[in-house]
């Protein structure tokens, strides 16, 4: 049996225990609540970090984690539907953390607590522009909100090192109708454009096709490379300063460029990448109205199963999302994102869909 059917189980037997519980509550909307300190928070994070660690620890500490990811799914939601809201015609969507990023992000940096980790609860504003992502930040900092703004990074203006281009904004979430998620509830929101958003996916696709984390820089040096110089080859696009170590000459952008595909043949690599996409409650799409999408990229066998959930059905779907996670598998990628339609999903994360065709033909054309 895949891993994948089993997984395909693994949600049935949630699913049907969760309609066993609701009973007559199907009308409400549950959400977790954090139910651990912060030392117990903390401890968790470090035990998870730790490669070799028992797997009864293991999973002990994964009852923390879990509990305190699935917590920001309320909040989350609060200031997504906020922003959606104020950017009708902008694409936005969140996601929580998947656990390998937290694994990832805890290894890497030593001194990093989990819970003061900005970004379990993550949320997308895609627009057309500069202009726009400057207007609909300057339109939500100005809102009457009372999430505190603890902190915001512009790397629009000043592209990271790999290349990474995005406006970020921390908050730290504050209700006055439950207070009980008035603790350190940290959300990310991130602005881009569709631009910058088709570089992000190109990396986090060809991340997957080579088996290496180049989001976070760890890979072959030249396909990395790539990735920077075509990061300034788009800011210059947009009249944005380019990423540090290139040069401010775009024709020499364009030759490196050429250089290293020839050599490497990455864009040829990325054209050939398909994967066969499952709906896997196809039957239901024209009667129900979806929400949260748990989407399992299976690399070995080339294929995405998509999983849809009601506003009603979040609890399930973030148990569910929890629950294929303990498992832990090197080939299957899960995430669960929520979106306001298939369409949005796709164009936010088009990496599960293997549809970068975008980047693809727009690369074609600087390099013709």
């Amino acid at each position: 049996m895949q891993a994948g059917d089993i997984y395909d189980i693994i949600i049935q037997n949630l699913t049907k225990e969760w309609e066993n519980s609701m009973n007559n509550q199907l009308s409400m909307e549950k959400w977790e609540t954090p139910k651990y300190s912060k030392k117990e928070i903390n401890n968790a994070g470090k035990t998870i970090a730790i490669p070799t660690i028992e797997p009864e620890k293991r999973y002990a500490a994964l009852e923390i984690v879990n509990n305190w990811r699935s917590a920001h799914a309320y909040p989350l939601q609060v200031i997504a539907s906020n922003l959606r809201l104020r950017n009708p015609t902008a694409i936005v969507v969140q996601r929580l953390k998947r656990l390998e990023s937290i694994t990832g992000k805890l290894e890497r940096y030593s001194t990093m607590d989990l819970y003061r980790m900005q970004d379990l609860g993550g949320c997308r504003v895609i627009v057309d522009s500069l202009d726009e992502v400057y207007a609909a930040i300057s339109n939500y900092k100005n809102s009457r909100i009372r999430h505190i703004l603890k902190r915001e990074y512009d790397y629009i203006q000043e592209p990271k090192d790999s290349g990474y281009r995005s406006y970020h904004m921390v908050y730290q979430f504050h209700s006055d109708k439950k207070e009980t998620y008035n603790k350190n509830m940290l959300i990310e929101i991130q602005f881009r454009t569709k631009l910058q958003h088709t570089w992000a996916t190109a990396l986090e696709m060809m991340g997957i096709y080579t088996k290496s984390q180049l989001k976070a820089g760890i890979g072959d040096k030249d396909v990395l490379r790539f990735f920077v110089l075509v990061s300034s080859v788009f800011a210059k696009m947009e009249y944005a300063p380019i990423v540090p170590n290139t040069i401010d000459d775009y024709n020499k952008l364009i030759e490196e460029i050429k250089s290293i595909d020839k050599n490497h043949h990455i864009l040829e690599k990325l054209e050939h990448l398909s994967y066969v996409a499952h709906y896997m409650n196809k039957n239901e799409m024209t009667k129900r109205k979806f929400s949260y999408y748990l989407l399992t990229m299976n690399s070995n066998y080339k294929e995405v199963k998509i999983h849809m959930y009601s506003p009603k059905e979040a609890e399930l779907a973030i148990s569910a999302y929890n629950e294929i996670e303990k498992t832990g598998n090197d080939y299957l990628d899960t995430v669960l994102v929520s979106a306001t339609s298939i369409d949005s999903l796709k164009i936010a994360y088009p990496n599960y869909f293997t549809d970068i065709s975008g980047f693809i033909e727009m690369m074609k054309r600087i390099l013709a």
